[in-house]
């Protein structure tokens, strides 16, 4: 599968090179990099096709490249189907407020697990923190997707055509001798899939 994984935490973005190894990665580490990596893209070759001479003359065929360029925003083409993203990570200067709360961790994570669902229309979407529900508001609110009609695991729900899980637990996965507590990827996309 190809997946983009989003976390601010070093620890936390090598227990996905380990543990989803088998799959083609894009892994991420900041907001910025998250939003651009599903940016709408457009097919180059429909492209190349739309600005050659069509009609021999020099003229452009700027219809079809503005068809095009609509048909990205509308239909992106992205290369994802799965979205794994951590829920408190470091405000981005680009659209999270002023310039105090740049780099503060906030819980902006969850808009990147909603831009590949409604934007990206990626499959498979988890927004997932290893933050417990003592410790941060946000993390707190997620037990209600958590044990929805007494379920006592992650209850998923649609948005758009894609499957999403907020998840504030999901195993804990040790990966070296030091047994540094990091986030069980692995666990968390065969729930995500199944």
């Amino acid at each position: 599968m190809r997946i983009l994984v989003f976390d601010d935490n070093e620890a936390n973005r090598e227990a996905a090179r380990i543990q989803l190894q088998d799959h083609d990665l894009t892994i991420v580490g900041t907001y910025d990099e998250a939003q651009k990596a599903l940016a709408p893209r457009i097919d180059q070759q429909k492209f190349k096709i739309a600005i050659q001479n069509t009609d021999g003359t020099d003229d452009l065929n700027y219809s079809m490249i503005d068809k095009l360029r609509i048909d990205a925003t509308i239909r992106p083409h992205h290369a994802f189907d799965v979205v794994l993203t951590d829920l408190l990570v470091p405000a981005s200067s680009q659209h999270q407020g002023s310039m105090e709360l740049i780099g503060q961790q906030m819980p902006v994570g969850i808009f990147i697990g909603l831009l590949a669902a409604v934007g990206a229309n990626v499959p498979y979407v988890a927004v997932f923190t290893d933050s417990d529900h003592h410790d941060h508001p946000a993390s707190a609110c997620f037990d209600s997707f958590n044990y929805v009609c007494g379920a006592n695991k992650p209850v998923a729900f649609k948005i758009e055509s894609s499957k999403v899980l907020l998840v504030n637990y999901c195993g804990w996965f040790k990966y070296d001798k030091n047994e540094v507590r990091v986030k069980n990827w692995a666990a968390l996309l065969d729930y995500l899939v199944e």
